[in-house]
């Protein structure tokens, strides 16, 4: 009988596997000789689980912007997948991230990342062929893999890029693929499959989780913390193939078994790839040092994260020459993702037990304080910076970052004074200690100054959270006793009966509330000068309603609704005379208008730089705000326009004279302008424009021999380039772009600056000194011209007025402090 029942469940074992399907029999093609659409890919990953549910189990986690699916697939032996749960609670115990103690008896936990950057096709095509030789009874080395290891594959980390990609290239390319890189197929309409729907590069987004794909993905991830992590990309298509090992600058902070390991894995594929003939390099270009990318994130979470490109992107399709005219090809870049997938299975099976018991010493050590630079990091509260303070409070949180409160003093390093100074804490600062779970993340988010082994790099070098929350701070080596849990006190408003109410402009969750009351047609007042009401100071651009002008509509009810959503406390208004300042009824008691306001999005715009501005205003402030293609710009009823905002990139309207005239019309009967970054220098080209590039001192000549070796040409040309450091601005606390703002700090990313205004000529808001760099990395010669010159100004045309943001102010939209500016200039400034 018991051979009877051992026969029949071998039967039904053979019959389940006979019903597995390869890629190609499922989609009815080869993988690569289509582009496969977003839900095709999830259908296949769906059928295997269906047929081998005891091997590979999925777990919805989110939706996308645009509605659609988000799922991981977890693989292993039946024996893993039968206990996923106790595995991944054994797991943080491990990292520390639970409590209790974790045992390393468990698999090894990879995860492979696919499809974040949404025309980077291949990686979400080779995963389809991965997940079958995984559970292929056919592959005599996936039995042992799995025991020893659990794999979890996310298809794709973008799916609205991804079907954007697919949608695009599957309507224009004919039955056969056109190599000729010139053809329609290779040149991707603006803005390109790359983006999520808001245009953000979500590869850049793993720390910040500012986009909705970002945040759900960031929940998931840190319920497993995975010991191995490789994010699938594409890179140029005369770029052959990257892998581990990473480039410097690593940092400091990343452990030796962090590098050692990625190395070991690096060789592993490198021996594969020599036996096919395969070419490939290493070590160059991808860093490890930005903490927001798919390998440094869950570095800095004890995890070995790595970067693995194909040559590729949006322009290769299904087939594409190269410059050697040879023809890369969907199907090649396939086959060598899927090869590299299954050789990090393959090493990593092969060192499971190291790769668990080096990932339980990262976490035994950061609790240690092994992995702290400093040791306590506190966020100085007062009551200005409550809303600043509450959203920081909430990264902290979407990154498992423990924080609490305590007493007594400390002394650190004061992040804006850059000196050593003692601080009493108050019950409402934050204190942060570096021996937890998510030391080596905390360190590198809030360093004054991270150390750099190399300066060139492939992103940013400063991101410190206080300076881009403009949250004063000290960085301690003393650690902190008697910690309590930290809470901040929640906001319930009361309505009134009174003359009116207040509300204080101190921060973006100020101006989130303004937004949603002109929304709802609230009538509201700001006040250019501060005010006193009773013992509550209220600075400038403090916002006023009163009850006489809101009667048509439920003011107690809206009001009290979104204040206390947002946070926000609002303060009853009894009378319209204030103290220590001008009175309801005066001149400087301004009325805003709910401004209608369009920004220019399409061709020649940089589709990162449209999307933040779009993201901020659609998810972030909540207001609306209307996209027009360039090419539409005699479409526009100006006349019903208040706002323009014109993002960093080309603005073509500019160079024809017509267009530019009647934009300068528009503008001088009253309209307002928002220039960001680029769009500044073509305004400053503007017959009208009073702004001038600053002058720059010439740099002393070197000393140096004139010869010059060609092999040195990358690091010369560093002396003139910063990939973004952080300076602080001074500026003029009396304008109204200003206010809600007590210290900022900018990041800058190149060389512009402007020269002053001269009297009459426009306002000269805010500015550079010299010594005014914080934080990152500047050439020696850029560093010299970074100094005495104009960031932030307004400059008044006609009726109208134009504001200048020469930085970034909505940096991936994590940028917290420049929100209020952006604020400022839409509702605050004349107009």
């Amino acid at each position: 009988m018991k051979n009877f029942i051992l026969c029949l469940l071998c039967v039904c074992c053979s019959l389940s596997y006979a019903q597995i399907k390869s890629p190609a029999e499922f989609l009815g093609y080869q993988v690569g000789t289509r582009v496969t659409p977003h839900w095709k890919i999830l259908a296949y990953y769906d059928h295997i689980a269906q047929q081998v549910p005891n091997q590979v189990k999925s777990e919805a986690y989110g939706t996308s912007v645009e509605g659609r699916p988000m799922r991981v697939y977890y693989i292993s032996s039946a024996s893993n997948i039968s206990k996923l749960e106790d595995i991944r609670t054994n797991n943080l115990r491990l990292a520390h991230a639970l409590e209790g103690t974790g045992q390393t008896n468990i698999p090894a936990i990879i995860w492979m990342s696919n499809n974040v950057h949404g025309n980077e096709t291949s990686s979400a095509e080779a995963s389809m062929m991965t997940l079958f030789e995984l559970v292929n009874p056919a592959n005599t080395k996936a039995k042992a893999w799995l025991d020893k290891s659990l794999i979890i594959i996310d298809p794709s980390l973008n799916p609205d890029g991804t079907e954007r990609y697919a949608n695009f290239h599957n309507g224009v390319v004919g039955k056969n693929y056109n190599p000729d890189l010139y053809a329609r197929e290779h040149r991707e309409p603006w803005p390109g499959g790359r983006y999520n729907h808001y245009y953000f590069d979500l590869n850049r987004d793993w720390a910040w989780q500012t986009q909705a794909e970002s945040t759900q993905r960031a929940v998931i991830y840190n319920k497993w913390l995975p010991h191995i992590h490789v994010d699938f990309h594409e890179q140029g298509i005369n770029s052959p193939y990257y892998f581990p090992p990473a480039a410097e600058p690593f940092h400091e902070v990343i452990t030796p078994w962090q590098r050692e390991f990625q190395t070991t894995i690096g060789k592993h594929n490198a021996n594969y790839f020599d036996t096919k003939g395969w070419l490939y390099f290493t070590k160059e270009r991808f860093d490890l040092f930005y903490p927001s990318y798919g390998d440094t994130y869950p570095l800095y979470s004890g995890s070995i994260g790595m970067t693995y490109e194909k040559a590729g992107n949006g322009s290769a399709g299904l087939g594409v020459y190269m410059d050697d005219r040879d023809t890369l090809t969907l199907v090649d870049r396939a086959i060598q993702h899927h090869a590299s997938g299954l050789n990090v299975v393959d090493v990593v099976s092969a060192n499971a037990e190291k790769v668990v018991q080096e990932f339980k010493k990262f976490g035994d050590d950061a609790v240690a304080g092994k992995l702290s630079s400093y040791h306590t990091y506190v966020l100085k509260y007062d009551q200005a910076s409550d809303g600043r303070i509450r959203a920081l409070l909430n990264l902290l949180d979407k990154n498992k970052i423990n924080y609490y409160s305590s007493a007594g003093s400390v002394k650190g390093l004061d992040y804006f004074s850059k000196k050593e100074q003692s601080h009493s804490l108050t019950a409402n600062d934050v204190v942060i200690p570096g021996n937890q779970a998510k030391a080596a993340l905390i360190r590198v988010l809030f360093e004054p100054e991270a150390k750099l082994t190399d300066s060139v790099t492939y992103d940013i070098t400063a991101w410190s959270l206080p300076y881009v929350y403009g949250i004063p701070a000290i960085a301690s080596h003393t650690k902190t006793s008697s910690l309590k849990p930290y809470q901040l006190a929640k906001i319930s408003n009361k309505s009134s009966t009174g003359f009116g109410y207040a509300i204080k402009w101190d921060g973006f969750s100020a101006a989130q509330l303004t937004a949603a009351l002109l929304k709802n047609k609230v009538n509201l007042k700001s006040s250019e000068q501060s005010f006193k009401i009773g013992s509550e100071e209220f600075p400038k651009g403090s916002i006023l309603i009163m009850k006489n002008a809101n009667q048509t509509v439920k003011l107690d009810q809206l009001l009290k609704e979104n204040a206390d959503r947002l946070q926000v406390k609002v303060y009853n208004l009894s009378s319209g005379i204030v103290e220590g300042g001008k009175d309801l009824g005066s001149s400087d008691v301004k009325t805003l208008k709910a401004p209608k306001i369009m920004m220019f999005a399409g061709e020649g715009l940089r589709a990162t730089n449209v999307g933040e501005v779009w993201h901020y205003f659609d998810e972030q402030l909540d207001y609306p705000i209307a996209l027009v293609n360039p090419l539409d710009f005699s479409r526009v009823k100006w006349d019903e326009i208040d706002v323009v905002v014109l993002a960093n990139g080309t603005h073509p309207f500019l160079k024809d004279k017509a267009q530019a005239a009647r934009f300068a019309s528009w503008l001088s009967a009253g309209g307002k302008v928002i220039a960001l970054e680029s769009a500044v220098g073509q305004l400053a080209s503007q017959e009208w424009s009073a702004l001038k590039p600053l002058k720059q001192d010439s740099v002393a000549k070197s000393k140096a021999s004139p010869l010059r070796k060609y092999s040195d040409r990358e690091r010369e040309s560093l002396k003139e380039y910063t990939a973004g450091a952080i300076y602080k601005v001074t500026f003029d606390n009396s304008h109204p772009l200003m206010f809600g703002i007590k210290d900022y700090f900018t990041l800058k990313q190149d060389a512009n600056l402007y020269q002053y205004f001269e009297a009459g000529k426009g306002w000269n808001v805010g500015y550079i000194n010299e010594g005014a760099k914080m934080s990152g990395f500047v050439g020696n010669n850029l560093a010299k011209k970074l100094k005495n010159g104009l960031v932030f100004a307004e400059q008044k045309v006609g009726q109208g007025s134009v504001i200048y943001l020469t930085d970034n102010v909505l940096f991936r939209n994590f940028w917290e402090n420049g929100k209020v500016i952006m604020a400022n200039a839409v509702f605050l400034t004349a107009d």
